[in-house]
């Protein structure tokens, strides 16, 4: 418990930590766009997984421990491929190619409906069991999502389909990343997925680099997105998990659409935002907020009512000793 206590009174604190989050991650989504404008999507999307898992594989090489770790991940080849390639590769294509199509923002939106995603998927698990609230808070933000493409006039449906795919490939690499490493730190296991991610990536995108070779400055976003923008948005995210959970850290990431939308506008790609836009926007952000805010306060509140029965056993011992010593000093005062 000290620990941890001293953790969380680090030099860095959670507020700070949620802040780049958000920053970092409104950051690959902007940076992403302006790149896929020049330079082919596929391109992007290898140039910045190999990127990242190099930059990460230097941070992992830097402790014994994680050395180790690293070993392990890699002696399960199957599973890192298979979650590689559905965790990242997929993700990154899939998004990639429907951000020139739907835009960002909108494909930022699709991707935000992942902790709804993730809890229809876990309904299918022994342990899923989905609440009202659960259900409710996915049906709004669904709704919000439609409504928001509806509203923005140009609604692509092999965009959507895209953004889509890759939102619950994402959905599915979550449950499928607890059980396969759950034992392992994700500093160690990154840049063994991102790794082959690369693998199955670089092939796929190598025709599009011979056909459209980028140039130098192109070259150096893809390397400034995965190394400056991407690899940081890991570490933050992974160190806010361990100090509060993934539960605070989606609820997070929830403010990332309206930073996406408004860097839009603050770039001139966009306009200002309209009051539909905005109220669907909160719309889904609440929806979203609904299933991933739901499970801490109930075992806080068991947690909180047993806790009364566990100190009475404990309290008349330490009662007997306290009434004594008044009872007996008080009489001899007064005698005196």
């Amino acid at each position: 418990m000290r620990r941890s206590e001293g953790r969380r009174r680090g030099t860095t604190p959670v507020p700070l930590l949620s802040v780049a989050l958000v920053l970092l991650l409104a950051g690959t989504w902007l940076v992403s766009a302006a790149l896929v404008e020049d330079t082919g999507p596929l391109t992007v999307a290898a140039g910045r997984t190999v990127v990242c898992a190099v930059v990460l594989a230097g941070f992992a090489a830097t402790t014994a421990e994680l050395r180790r770790q690293v070993r392990t991940v890699v002696r399960r080849p199957g599973r890192a491929v298979g979650l590689g390639l559905l965790g990242f590769g997929g993700y990154a294509t899939g998004t990639l190619l429907a951000i020139p199509r739907i835009g960002a923002s909108l494909t930022n939106l699709v991707v935000a409906l992942l902790p709804c995603a993730a809890v229809l998927l876990g309904a299918l698990l022994p342990d899923g069991r989905p609440t009202r609230r659960t259900v409710l808070g996915a049906g709004v933000a669904t709704a919000a999502a439609v409504g928001y493409a509806a509203d923005g006039g140009t609604p692509d449906g092999p965009g959507l389909m895209l953004a889509v795919a890759a939102m619950l490939g994402l959905a599915c690499y979550g449950h499928l990343y607890r059980r396969a490493l759950a034992d392992v730190a994700p500093l160690a296991a990154l840049p063994v997925l991102l790794g082959a991610a690369s693998l199955a990536l670089v092939p796929v995108a190598l025709p599009e680099v011979l056909a459209d070779p980028p140039t130098p400055a192109e070259c150096g976003g893809v390397a400034v997105l995965g190394a400056v923008v991407y690899a940081p948005a890991y570490l933050v995210q992974h160190r806010l998990i361990l100090l509060r959970g993934p539960v605070l850290t989606a609820a997070v990431q929830l403010a990332v659409p309206f930073a996406v939308r408004l860097g839009d506008w603050a770039l001139g790609s966009a306009p200002a935002p309209s009051a539909a836009e905005t109220a669907l926007l909160a719309c889904c952000c609440g929806g979203i907020a609904l299933v991933t805010l739901e499970r801490h306060p109930r075992p806080a509140d068991g947690a909180d009512a047993a806790a009364p029965p566990t100190d009475r056993p404990t309290s008349p011992e330490a009662g007997p000793r306290r009434p004594p010593p008044p009872e007996r000093g008080d009489p001899t005062r007064e005698s005196r």
